[in-house]
C-alpha cells in the first residue's frame, strides 16, 4: 500500500526547505562581511604602517641633514665631505643602490648585524617625566616602543657641471631618507622615501658699497653726501581790487 503525503508533510517539508535557506543566506551574509572587515583591517593596517615609516624616514632626513651640515664644516662645497666619505668606505654597492658615476653614501652607517639600518625604538628608561603622562598629568600605562621601525640615509651628489660623484660645484647635493616597518616573520616590509635637495649655508657673504643717494626727504631735497638744498618758493602776490 503506497502511502501518500500528507498536506501537514508537505508544509513541514517545505518549512525545512525555508530554514534551510534562511541559514545558507545569513551563512552567505557573515563570510562577506568578515572579508569586508579583514580587508578593512589590512588597508588600516597598511596606512598605519607606512605612517611610521614615513615618520622614520623624515626623522632621518632631519638627522642626515645635521650630519652632513657637520661633515661639511667650513667648507663651500661637499667636495670634501663626499671625498671623506668615498675614503671611509661608506660608498653603497646594494642592489638598487649603485649609482654608477654618482654613487650613494651612507651618512649615518647603522649596526653591520642590522643590515646597516638605524632603529627607531624608544628606550622607556630614557624618556624624560613629561613625556610618561599625559598634559593633564596622567601616568601611561604603555605606548608603542616601535622596535620594529628604523631607518637609513644615504647622500648622492646632483647633477652639476662635473660629471664625478665626488666633486660638487654648485654647493647642492641630494639627501635620500628611507623608513621601514618591520612585520612579522615572511612578510613583505612597509616603507617610506623621502628626499631633499639641500644647499650649502657655509658660503661667506658677499657685500657691497651701497649706491649714492640723492633726492630724498619729503621735498627731494636730501642726499647721502650729508648737504641739503633749501627749495625756492614763489609765492604770487594777487592785488585786491579798491573798494567801490
Amino acid at each position: 500500500m503506497v502511502q501518500r503525503p500528507t498536506t501537514r508533510r508537505r508544509q513541514g517539508g517545505f518549512t525545512l526547505l525555508l530554514a534551510m535557506g534562511v541559514v545558507t543566506m545569513v551563512t552567505l551574509a557573515v563570510l562577506v562581511s568578515y572579508g569586508v572587515v579583514s580587508r578593512e583591517a589590512d588597508v588600516q593596517g597598511d596606512s598605519r604602517r607606512y605612517k611610521e615609516a614615513l615618520f622614520a624616514a623624515q626623522a632621518g632626513l632631519a638627522e642626515g641633514r645635521e650630519a652632513m651640515r657637520i661633515r661639511l664644516g667650513g667648507n663651500e662645497t661637499y667636495q670634501f665631505a663626499l671625498e671623506a666619505m668615498a675614503t671611509a668606505g661608506l660608498q653603497v654597492n646594494e642592489p638598487g643602490l649603485n649609482g654608477g658615476a654618482r654613487p650613494y653614501f651612507e651618512v649615518l652607517p647603522g649596526p653591520v648585524a642590522e643590515g646597516g639600518w638605524n632603529s627607531l625604538a624608544i628606550d622607556e628608561a630614557e624618556l624624560a617625566p613629561a613625556e610618561r603622562q599625559s598634559p593633564s598629568g596622567e601616568a601611561y600605562a604603555a605606548f608603542p616602543l616601535q622596535e620594529n621601525v628604523r631607518y637609513r640615509v644615504f647622500v648622492r651628489d646632483d647633477e652639476d657641471a662635473n660629471p664625478s660623484g665626488t666633486i660638487d660645484v654648485n654647493k647642492q647635493v641630494w639627501l635620500i631618507a628611507i623608513g621601514e616597518v618591520v612585520g612579522p616573520d615572511g612578510s613583505r616590509p612597509t616603507r617610506a622615501v623621502v628626499q631633499a635637495l639641500i644647499t650649502n649655508e657655509n658660503a661667506p657673504a658677499v657685500t657691497s658699497p651701497g649706491p649714492h643717494m640723492s633726492g630724498g626727504g619729503s621735498d627731494n631735497t636730501h642726499n647721502s653726501g650729508g648737504g641739503a638744498t633749501i627749495p625756492t618758493v614763489f609765492t604770487d602776490v594777487v592785488p585786491v581790487p579798491p573798494a567801490p
